[in-house]
């Protein structure tokens, strides 16, 4: 397995901690998965619906 440093911009040491729990977690996604996932980072609507309550309920019952 190779290691990989990746620079986090976070201040709060425990905001930072979980940052990269959760980047930690997504790095055995394939990259194809994660040219998806840069995709929808990308996108202002994108990150609208999952920041909004309702909008993210809908689209977790949808997928899942």
């Amino acid at each position: 397995m190779s290691a990989l440093t990746i620079k986090i911009k976070e201040t709060n040491p425990f905001k930072l901690q979980k940052k990269a729990k959760l980047i930690e977690t997504l790095a055995d996604l394939d990259n194809e998965v994660l040219e998806k996932l840069v995709e929808l980072k990308n996108s202002q609507k994108a990150i609208a619906m999952v920041t909004n309550t309702e909008s993210w309920q809908t689209i977790k019952e949808f997928i899942m």
